[in-house]
């Protein structure tokens, strides 16, 4: 999971890199991501994640966050949550024919 800012593209030429400052006064580097075309930053615990969030609308009135999610691979998935194949419906029995008297 990375966060990444949104509303700011790279222009060539521009910086590299976009230092964010926290509420609680720490710098966050959000790193230009070729693969995801956005600034990205990759947080290590949900603390970091709650700063960088809070910031939004008090310390930075135009930046915006968001949250960028890399596409599973479907073994990935299945080892996740394995989902049981469901069984076959339990038939119930049938009289055999009924034969006239």
């Amino acid at each position: 999971m990375k966060i990444i800012i949104i509303g700011k593209r790279d222009q060539m030429g521009t910086t590299p890199s976009i230092r964010v400052k926290g509420m609680s006064q720490v710098r966050y580097n959000f790193i230009w991501d070729k693969e995801i075309r956005h600034y990205a930053y990759e947080p290590k615990n949900q603390k970091e994640v709650d700063d960088i969030f809070r910031t939004q609308g008090r310390l930075y009135k135009t930046m915006f966050f968001s949250v960028w999610l890399a596409p599973e691979t479907e073994a990935e998935a299945e080892a996740k949550d394995p989902k049981p194949k469901a069984k076959g419906r339990k038939k119930q029995p049938v009289e055999k024919e009924i034969q006239p008297a």
